[in-house]
């Protein structure tokens, strides 16, 4: 039987995973995301609110005290908005409001989490227009196997960002937290362990599809590809499925709390939802890193 196949310029493979089931499954964590969000994130008030607000007032009191209409116009809260994308989240500037266990405490490794956390996000960048590139460009049910292919060259330096940025932020955070055993360390940086799982599996995955096309349908090589893709499959979906469900969710919230800043900045007299200044920020452990809602230079 023949494993590989000419597609116009490039040289390609059946997809060991009928795309039908893949289509099915994105649709099904779209669903399960957006639900997950709204139950969470809307229901909890967590996108409306600093996570310092927690300390400050209590739960049956947030009605009344949080959730006042404000007079923010919506221009303010659109240029709020591309401000937290383009300034904030694109270029990792929002990691200027890190503190320690003190205002005067400048972090120190906020320059190398900076570095990590650039790597992850245009990581993801480069492997999401991998993603749509391959699904528009390549024949239905069909993976390129060159490395020319722009989407192939796009999945690869993704893969590398991730795995390399998420690497910086695991060392740098295991000297600053004070774990107690492998499941703290998994539950306070869940986030960066998946993010590396995800770039591992996914580099395993392009090597079992490549062995597949060079040797065929040996049992060594179908086994190596059946594990590559069940790996790769249940990373994915632990990092989007689990996502609202652990630290990893402040990333959303994040950026809506940096919007509401940048549109409530400079704005005096206002009904806010913002902390104040004087707030200390949070360390649960002593030693742990929380970003502060007020970015300082």
């Amino acid at each position: 039987m023949m494993i590989v196949y000419q597609c116009g310029i490039y040289t390609c493979i059946k997809s060991p995973v009928d795309w039908h089931l893949i289509d099915a499954l994105a649709i099904i964590t779209v669903i399960w995301i957006i639900a997950t969000f709204i139950y969470k994130g809307i229901k909890q008030y967590k996108v409306f609110n600093y996570p310092q607000m927690y300390a400050m007032i209590p739960y049956p009191e947030w009605d009344n005290k949080l959730l006042g209409k404000s007079n923010v116009g919506a221009g303010r809260l659109i240029a709020g908005f591309f401000k937290t994308l383009f300034v904030d989240a694109l270029t990792m500037a929002v990691l200027g409001c890190e503190f320690g266990e003190s205002y005067a405490e400048i972090v120190r490794t906020k320059t190398v989490k900076r570095a990590a956390k650039l790597l992850i996000v245009w990581g993801f960048i480069f492997a999401g227009l991998s993603t749509i590139i391959a699904y528009i460009t390549f024949p239905y049910n069909y993976i390129i196997l060159n490395i020319t292919n722009p989407a192939r060259i796009l999945g690869m330096l993704g893969g590398l960002f991730i795995i390399i940025g998420a690497a910086i932020w695991l060392s740098v955070r295991y000297k600053e937290v004070n774990y107690k055993g492998v499941f703290d360390f998994i539950g306070a940086d869940y986030l960066p362990v998946m993010v590396l799982l995800i770039g591992i599996s996914g580099f395993i995955l392009q090597g079992a599809i490549l062995a597949y096309a060079t040797y065929g349908t040996t049992l060594p090589v179908e086994a190596f590809l059946w594990t590559a893709i069940h790996f790769h499959a249940i990373t994915v979906a632990a990092f989007f499925w689990l996502f609202f469900w652990t630290n990893a969710d402040h990333i959303i919230y994040m950026f809506f709390w940096r919007t509401y800043y940048h549109a409530y900045e400079g704005l005096p007299n206002i009904t806010t939802k913002l902390p104040q200044e004087t707030l200390h920020p949070l360390n649960r452990t002593g030693k742990e890193i929380q970003g502060g809602y007020k970015y300082k230079k």
